[in-house]
């Protein structure tokens, strides 16, 4: 029996040996999936790390496009508002030469129709004058000088004229 038992004492210390040949691979398997856990680890929270840093940027980055976005429009509000203060002053200068414009056009009709009114009435005048110049009496009518050296002349009605001697016949020739 001692074969039987060498046999089996053999059996054993090969399967012993074998056990121990596994349990040396598997703890070097486990050792080694230990080592890639632990670079995994540190591989994960790099990642983390890393994501949180990014939302950090991406937040400062967000709140500096919103304050752009704030300036941009505080901005375009300030430009608009100085174009609607421009164009509505353009329009009051416009307004007032308009109405300058109006109130020269108006003075000059005035002036015109002031103008054609003295007109008219001067027409008017002459014409009265001219038509009144036919309704006047007769005017004296002067003689031939006469022959003798210191006598003037005489009106037929015997006025003389440029005579200094006061008399009869003597004076204006004025009808009233």
């Amino acid at each position: 029996m001692c074969s039987g038992n060498n046999e089996r004492e053999r059996q054993e210390r090969n399967a012993r040996e074998q056990q121990e040949e596994l349990n040396r691979q598997a703890a070097e398997r486990q050792a080694e999936l230990d080592r890639i856990g632990a670079q995994r680890e540190l591989i994960a929270a790099s990642q983390q790390q890393t994501l949180r840093d990014l939302e950090t940027q991406q937040a400062a980055a967000i709140a500096s496009a919103q304050a752009e976005g704030v300036r941009l429009q505080d901005q375009q509000n300030t430009r608009l508002s100085n174009m609607r203060t421009v164009a509505d002053q353009n329009q009051q200068r416009a307004a007032a030469a308009k109405a300058q414009a109006d109130a020269d056009r108006a003075a000059a009709i005035q002036s015109r129709a002031e103008s054609m009114a003295t007109g008219q009435a001067v027409a008017s005048s002459l014409g009265v004058l001219s038509k009144a110049g036919a309704e006047q009496g007769k005017t004296a009518t002067t003689s031939k000088k006469s022959k003798k050296k210191n006598s003037s002349r005489q009106t037929t009605a015997s006025l003389s004229i440029g005579a200094t001697s006061s008399g009869s016949g003597s004076g204006s020739n004025l009808s009233i």
